[in-house]
C-alpha cells in the first residue's frame, strides 16, 4: 500500500489488521526466541495503551495481528514502543547494528467483528499455505490453539463473533475448527494486507471513496499553496 496518513484509515475504536515487514526482508522472526520476545512486548504493553487482540500468527519475517485499538493516538504510540524495543533486542541478541522493523506497519481497517472472524480464519493458514507446516495446530506461535482446542493464551481475548459460534466452549472450538478445516479444504484469496479496508464490498467501497475525496482535497490544497504569493 502507499504511504497514507493512519488517521485517514482508522478511527477510535476500530478493528485492525496490523502487518510489518522486516527490514529488508530479513528473516528476524525467524527463531523461537525471536517470537518469544516480540509476543512478550504485545502482552506487556497491550493494556497500557488500550490494545486489545483477538488474534495473531508470526511468520518468519512478519507478524498478523488482529484486534481493537482504542484512540488512534494509543495506538500508534503502541506500535512505536513495542517494535522500538524489539529491534533493540534483537540487534542486541544478534551483535547487530541497524533497522529491524520496516519503517511502517500496515493496519487496515475491519469493518466488524463478524468480518473479523473472518479474517482470523483466514490468517490461521498463513504457515499452511507457504508450507511451513501442513495443519495450523503444527504452529506454536498462532492464536489457532486457543480457538480450536482451548489452549490457555494470556495475549488473546475471543472476540463476540467467536463467543457466538456456540453455547459451550466446547461447541465453540468444533464450530471454529470446522471453519479453518473448510478453508484448507476450499482456500479462497482473501485481501487482508494489500489493502486499506476490510469488510462488506460496499462498506469497502464507501470508505475508498471517502479515502478519494480526502486526498484530492489535500492535493488541491497544496496546489493552492503553491501558486499563493509568499
Amino acid at each position: 500500500m502507499p504511504y497514507l496518513p493512519r488517521y485517514q484509515i482508522i478511527e477510535d475504536g476500530s478493528y485492525f489488521h496490523v502487518t510489518w515487514q522486516c527490514h529488508n526482508r530479513d528473516w528476524l522472526l525467524r527463531w523461537d526466541w525471536a517470537k518469544r520476545i516480540y509476543y512478550e512486548l504485545l502482552l506487556r504493553y497491550k493494556d497500557k495503551y488500550g490494545v486489545v487482540f483477538y488474534s495473531y500468527n508470526f511468520m518468519d519475517n512478519h507478524p498478523h495481528l488482529i484486534g481493537c485499538l482504542r484512540t488512534r493516538v494509543e495506538f500508534s504510540a503502541f506500535f512505536r514502543v513495542v517494535n522500538c524495543q524489539f529491534a533493540k533486542r534483537i540487534n542486541k541478541e544478534l551483535s547487530r547494528r541497524g533497522q529491524v522493523v520496516m519503517d511502517r506497519f500496515k493496519s487496515p481497517r475491519i469493518e466488524s467483528d463478524e468480518h473479523m472472524l473472518r479474517a482470523k480464519v483466514y490468517v490461521d493458514l498463513n504457515q499452511v499455505r507457504v508450507g511451513k507446516v501442513k495443519h495450523p495446530r503444527q504452529n506454536r506461535w498462532s492464536s489457532y490453539m486457543y480457538y480450536a482446542y482451548g489452549k490457555a493464551d494470556p495475549l488473546v481475548m475471543p472476540s463476540p463473533s467467536y463467543l457466538a459460534l456456540g453455547t459451550t466452549d466446547k461447541e465453540r472450538q468444533r464450530v471454529y475448527r470446522g471453519m479453518v478445516e473448510a478453508l484448507i479444504m476450499h482456500p479462497e484469496d482473501l485481501n487482508i494486507s494489500h489493502t486499506y479496508f476490510i469488510g462488506n464490498p460496499d462498506w469497502v467501497v464507501a470508505k475508498y471513496r471517502e479515502l478519494k475525496v480526502v486526498l484530492r482535497e489535500k492535493r488541491l490544497a497544496r496546489q493552492t499553496a503553491l501558486v499563493l504569493p509568499s
